[in-house]
């Protein structure tokens, strides 16, 4: 299996203008197995590959700021 075929989100590296610093924004996918929208609001269960995803993109952010 392809390491990316579990991954259902993007992520978009912006820069804050007021401070300089670093943000993560996250986009989901909204036709992803694990992404649920019903009456109560947005469910995501992150996969195991995303977890993994969004901590090397954590790690890169914080070791840039």
């Amino acid at each position: 299996m392809d390491k990316n075929e579990n991954i259902h989100i993007k992520l978009e590296i912006n820069r804050d203008p007021n401070t300089g610093h670093l943000n993560l924004m996250t986009r989901f996918d909204p036709n992803a197995p694990n992404f649920v929208k019903d009456e109560n609001g947005f469910s995501w269960l992150p996969t195991k590959e995303e977890r993994e995803f969004l901590n090397e993109a954590f790690d890169l952010v914080l070791r840039k700021k």
